[in-house]
């Protein structure tokens, strides 16, 4: 486990949202989540280990979103800026970014690493600039 993935294990708990990490998943089945019952299930063998931050951060973002649908699954595609899949994208990065950015100074902050870190799809690129700059602001930087 990651030291993203417990702290946002910890954003999860703190929402009371239950999460379930397994083995038992083929490498290719995303992980999802239910609305309804606030968990969501982690696939411990996905094929893109480090795409697994990411995905948890997504899959929580969901369900503190409400989405109207009651389960979800992880899509990394770009699926329009009103979608849902993109709204959880942008909340999953404003979930990541706290925990990247924490005492670190502005001037060293690379959003390219943290996307590479990450597996954060490249369309978002300007929403964790502007996520890392909301960041610093709010932190009075």
């Amino acid at each position: 486990m990651t030291e993203i993935s417990s702290y946002l294990e910890q954003v999860a708990f703190d929402h009371n949202i239950n999460i379930v990490w397994t083995d038992k998943l083929a490498p290719e089945t995303p992980p999802g989540c239910s609305i309804r019952y606030r968990s969501i299930v982690m696939n411990l063998n996905w094929h893109h280990p480090a795409e697994i931050s990411f995905q948890l951060a997504h899959e929580i973002s969901h369900i503190l979103n409400g989405d109207e649908t009651d389960i979800c699954f992880y899509h990394a595609t770009f699926t329009g800026k009103h979608s849902v899949e993109y709204k959880a994208n942008t909340g999953a990065v404003k979930l990541m970014v706290p925990f990247y950015c924490q005492g670190v100074p502005k001037e060293t902050i690379n959003v390219y690493d943290f996307m590479e870190s990450y597996e954060v799809p490249s369309h978002l690129d300007n929403i964790v600039r502007e996520e890392v700059h909301n960041y610093y602001i709010s932190n009075g930087y």
